[in-house]
């Protein structure tokens, strides 16, 4: 689905000073201060009071672990009959080995697709790939992320930790990151041609080098009638991009209608073909149930942390110890009232675990988490 207007036009915005003191009385219409001060849950309830944000709410309701708006908006199940089905990475890494270009997309809505994105950038760094083109990145991400944190003035979507961890992967990896969202007020067909110009012009000024393209929905068709990015792109430079779409993912109320069981991320194919479906990518890509359940596991693994009971809902939040403010937290996770502990999906080494109110930000302390699995809950010290 191509990204909602509202959202579109966030994609450009200004770093503020992170844990301001709100008060009970802030207007639900500070959401958007309220995420650029590092505060996802103060934002994402400040946007729930408001019904034509509804789109933006399940963006939001992501970033905080909280897909139901999105399964609600866009929970719609439909799976290919007479399929069989084969290892989506496998089949990527397969079809990309002669592409300069790949394309995925993702659904806005999902942290599956972002789980997903960090498994591709490493399948696809094997095969030479070292540039990532995301739709979402502002226009100073390039050159922040060389050395820089993954922050809240990175991109309106990579407050997800999952989306975040993707590009601290590609960081690691050595990639570098390619900003070509083109939003100049005049509509569809010129934001299309703008991005299409943009990815253009980097392939220009870098040839040989092989590049990653994540975007929203609709953007990577190649059905030049429709005018989407892709089909500029090619129009643009004779350069056949492979396409991926991220199509049919499990939701709560839909599990029990898959035909497959995976862990993992699958294609689809017929008479040894891969099947189209409705976007017309090159690949559709599904994320069965168990798919879905795993995708915070690009994080680390659970791992339950004690917390004193509050009287409302909070957000747990672990950062690395050298983490700035305003740094995108490694996992985070809604705790609701009374709750005495709260999972969160993390690799081993030390934390700074953080509360997040609806009004302000606390730090609990540290936390160390070991190799193994923890046999009780973890208590943050020293705050």
């Amino acid at each position: 689905m191509p990204i909602s207007p509202t959202a579109a036009l966030l994609v450009a915005f200004l770093m503020i000073v992170a844990c301001a003191t709100a008060t009970a009385a802030e207007p639900p219409s500070d959401w958007y201060k309220r995420l650029q001060e590092n505060r996802p849950l103060a934002a994402m309830h400040g946007v729930r009071q408001m019904p034509e944000m509804d789109q933006v709410a399940a963006q939001l309701g992501v970033f905080v672990g909280d897909e139901t708006g999105g399964c609600t908006l866009f929970g719609g199940l439909a799976l290919p009959e007479d399929a069989e089905y084969r290892d989506a990475l496998d089949t990527i890494t397969e079809a990309a080995s002669g592409r300069r270009v790949v394309m995925l997309n993702e659904s806005h809505f999902r942290t599956v697709h972002r789980a997903f994105l960090l498994r591709v950038i490493e399948r696809l760094h094997a095969l030479g790939f070292d540039a990532l083109a995301a739709e979402t990145l502002n226009s100073g991400a390039p050159s922040q992320l060389r050395n820089g944190p993954v922050d809240v003035d990175t991109g309106f979507y990579t407050p997800d930790p999952v989306f975040a961890a993707a590009l601290r992967r590609a960081q690691g990896l050595g990639w570098d990151f390619v900003h070509y969202e083109a939003m100049h007020g005049n509509g569809r067909a010129a934001r299309e041609a703008g991005q299409a110009r943009n990815l253009a012009d980097w392939l220009t000024r870098n040839p040989g080098r092989r590049l990653l393209v994540y975007a929203g929905g609709s953007h990577i068709s190649k059905v030049a009638d429709d005018g989407w990015m892709a089909a500029r792109f090619i129009a643009d430079t004779g350069i056949d991009p492979l396409t991926i779409q991220q199509s049919a993912t499990a939701c709560p109320e839909t599990a029990g209608e898959w035909p497959v069981q995976s862990a993992s991320a699958l294609v689809a194919f017929r008479a040894g073909v891969p099947m189209r479906g409705s976007g017309h990518a090159d690949l559709m890509v599904l994320h069965p149930p168990a798919a879905v359940d795993d995708a915070k596991s690009v994080l680390g693994a659970p791992t339950p942390i004690c917390i004193a009971p509050t009287k409302t809902e909070t957000l747990l939040r672990a950062f690395s110890p050298g983490d700035p403010a305003l740094a995108i937290a490694r996992d985070q996770v809604r705790v609701p009232k009374g709750a005495r502990a709260a999972l969160l999906w993390l690799t081993p080494g030390r934390y700074r675990i953080e509360r997040e109110h609806l009004d302000g930000r606390q730090t609990l302390g540290y936390t160390v988490v070991p190799g193994g699995a923890a046999q009780s809950c973890l208590s943050p010290v020293g705050g």
